[in-house]
């Protein structure tokens, strides 16, 4: 079992999240501080890369990334010159 530390983590969004399942699956007791007072939808699209989705897999997300989201089949990078 890992040193007891204790971990403070700034901000509920992705990174945050997911570093607390990562350091609680590897036995660290982590506090997530939020500013926001709910957490809601915004309507907005996110795209999460796949180095980044690999990341999430690993964790056993999958199959509910799956379940609320809608895979990039394609992504195109463009310059204003092309």
């Amino acid at each position: 079992m890992p040193e007891e530390f204790n971990i403070a983590i700034a901000g509920g969004g992705i990174g945050g999240l997911t570093l607390a399942l990562t350091l609680h699956r590897a036995g660290f007791t982590s506090v997530i501080y939020e500013r926001a007072d709910v957490i809601a939808e915004l309507g907005v699209g996110i795209n999460i890369l796949p180095h980044a989705i690999r990341h999430l897999v690993d964790l056993g997300m999958l199959e509910s990334l799956d379940s609320i989201g809608i895979r990039t089949r394609e992504l195109i990078y463009e310059t204003t010159t092309g």
